[in-house]
């Protein structure tokens, strides 16, 4: 397994616009010691047990320890309230199964994304070595199903990738099912989206406005003036869509 850079650790707690932001960067661990730098189940459910808003959960972490991850794994998975998780930076390893649990995943533009075995140090006979073994087996099984039920790829392929220590891109991410979006592109969507209904709203509620007031004052237009069509209101808003 290749060895990632330490990330330095954050741990904030906030309110914002209506949601509940959890910002978690540095490495995935149980809390031995009250100043133990590490992303723990621990923490963050004393964090998020009486949240009833939606919640966001900022993640970079290289990962680290599988029983911590899968711990809080099945936390956000049974937590009452809608979890977005945003990667960062990276979700490797252990990370990964915090993302698993939330229902929502966005990844930011140059994000990544690794999977890979289990691993461990062992000392010992053949006989010890080959506990260590048959354990790494039970664990990779386990990841496997958390992985298989967040994406609904195939046990081979996931097998595969863990096997080769798979490294993903924000847009792969999302391609395999371990993320829903990437942020920037889910930006241009909503604004093009919205910023074309704004438009037409706007266009239509003026003319309307318009029309009526010409209407209910009677006005006597000069000659040759013409009050606009519906075919020529809609027409206008066509050209104005297009930025005509």
């Amino acid at each position: 397994m290749s060895k990632v850079k330490k990330v330095p650790f954050q741990f904030t707690n906030e309110i914002q616009n209506g949601k509940h932001i959890l910002t978690l960067s540095g490495n995935v661990q149980k809390k031995y010691w009250r100043d133990d730098d590490v992303i723990n189940a621990k923490d963050i459910r004393e964090s998020l047990d009486t949240v009833t808003d939606d919640i966001v959960i900022k993640l970079n972490s290289p990962g680290g320890d599988v029983f911590e991850g899968i711990e809080i794994y099945n936390y956000l998975k049974d937590h009452p309230s809608n979890v977005t998780v945003e990667v960062t930076g990276l979700a490797a390893s252990a990370a990964t199964f915090i993302i698993a649990g939330a229902d929502k995943v966005i990844m930011n533009v140059g994000t990544s994304l690794m999977i890979h075995e289990a691993s461990t140090l062992s000392w010992g006979n053949k006989k010890d070595i080959q506990k260590t073994l048959n354990a790494l087996e039970t664990i990779d099984d386990s990841i496997l199903s958390i992985y298989s039920d967040k994406t609904g790829q195939a046990i081979d392929q996931l097998r595969e990738w863990m096997n080769e220590e798979k490294w993903f891109t924000a847009d792969e991410a999302v391609e395999f099912g371990f993320a829903n979006t990437v942020k920037k592109k889910e930006l241009e969507e909503n604004y093009n989206g919205k910023s074309e209904e704004a438009l037409e709203a706007i266009v239509q509620t003026a003319v309307s406005n318009a029309l009526a007031n010409y209407q209910s004052e009677e006005r006597i237009l000069p000659k040759g003036s013409k009050v606009l069509s519906e075919n020529k209101t809609n027409s206008l808003i066509a050209r104005l869509r297009k930025g005509e």
